[in-house]
């Protein structure tokens, strides 16, 4: 499968890359509130308060700047993660880190499960990357936990993507539906089921 070819413009001036910045912030909200297929161009450009002949200046068309929002939601998140668990070498500790900073970051944008959601109908292709791309890093270090003893010797790409379910689904229930609090108690819990799994002895430590 070919990396994501992103066609939007790439300005030159720190003034162009902040209103391509405020288009996306605007789409965000836009496809968020609204929904991709109800959301139009004018919606984003009223939005950003920009004019559509500056929309045109950055982005082709609708399908565009969703797809290039959808990156880079996902750019800015692993970025995030990056910056914050640096230095981190216990993959526990990191795990739970990561938990954090997803479940904050999500608390933050609260469309991004709703974009993920409709990127799968706008391109399907797309959609598949997004998580493929995602994944891709997580799998490989895992994989050194292993390498290193740190961790069980468990296939890591269903372990990968069984951690995206959790962070997917107790996401949704936890942070969007109920709008609860991301504290230690909350982190501990799934670091709990993470780390022992559901047996009632717990043979590891």
């Amino acid at each position: 499968m070919e990396n994501y070819k992103s066609k939007s413009v790439v300005p030159k001036t720190d003034r162009g890359l902040k209103t391509k910045q405020k288009l996306l912030d605007a789409s965000e909200l836009v496809f968020g509130e609204m929904g991709y297929y109800q959301a139009g161009i004018t919606d984003i450009t009223r939005e950003a308060n920009v004019s559509l002949g500056t929309f045109y200046t950055y982005f082709q068309s609708k399908e565009d700047i969703f797809r290039d929002l959808v990156m880079h939601m996902q750019k800015i998140l692993r970025k995030e993660i990056v910056e914050k668990t640096d230095g981190i070498t216990d993959r526990i500790e990191l795990e739970r880190e990561g938990l954090k900073i997803f479940f904050n970051f999500l608390q933050k944008h609260k469309y991004l499960f709703r974009l993920f959601r409709q990127a799968e109908f706008v391109d399907e292709e797309l959609h598949r990357q997004f998580y493929e791309t995602f994944s891709k890093g997580y799998i490989e270090g895992l994989s050194k936990a292993m390498e290193t003893e740190q961790i069980r010797n468990i296939n890591p790409i269903i372990l990968v993507y069984s951690f995206m379910g959790i962070m997917d689904y107790v996401g949704m229930k936890w942070v969007l539906w109920e709008g609860r609090e991301v504290n230690d108690d909350f982190i501990d819990e799934i670091m709990s089921f993470i780390k022992y799994g559901i047996v009632k002895t717990r043979v590891d430590d």
